[in-house]
């Protein structure tokens, strides 16, 4: 496996493991700034997480116009 996919993996995995239960499970114990804060960083992650696991791909791509 490439590098870029295995860390882009374990971003996701980590996004979905810490921040979202603070995000979006578990809301009654949890003050608005740990929750947004926690929502913010669930998007950061997911989204590198993506752009890391799409970059890694080595197949050709055209970009046809």
């Amino acid at each position: 496996m490439n590098t870029k996919k295995i860390i882009g993996i374990g971003l996701w995995i980590v996004a979905f493991w810490i921040p979202f239960k603070f995000s979006l499970l578990s809301t009654e114990k949890v003050d608005n700034i740990t929750g947004l804060v926690s929502f913010v960083v669930l998007v950061a992650l997911v989204f590198t997480g993506y752009v890391l696991v799409d970059g890694s791909s080595k197949g050709s791509e055209e970009h046809g116009h």
